[in-house]
């Protein structure tokens, strides 16, 4: 299971580091969000849940505005990966 959410948490990190929300930023600088997010999948949080923690991390922790980044469209493809492990 480790070595398998090691690969999980790699992956979600390219995906989420090609929406270049802080361009410049460390490759590593969205791990909060990463593991919150394979935590809501893990725990099987349907698309709005996962929209939801995602949109609200966004905010709350890096103070980025979701309107900027299209949000739903994130999580669709977060959505669309996970469901190909």
């Amino acid at each position: 299971m480790k070595s398998q959410f090691y690969h999980w948490e790699k992956d979600l990190r390219k995906l989420i580091n090609n929406w270049d929300f802080i361009p410049g930023a460390p490759s590593d600088e969205f791990d909060d969000l990463n593991h919150r997010i394979l935590s809501h999948l893990n725990k099987g949080a349907d698309k709005e849940k996962l929209f939801r923690a995602i949109k609200s991390e966004l905010i709350t922790y890096y103070g980025l505005d979701p309107v900027d980044n299209d949000v739903h469209q994130l999580t669709e493809e977060i959505v669309n990966w996970w469901n190909k492990q």
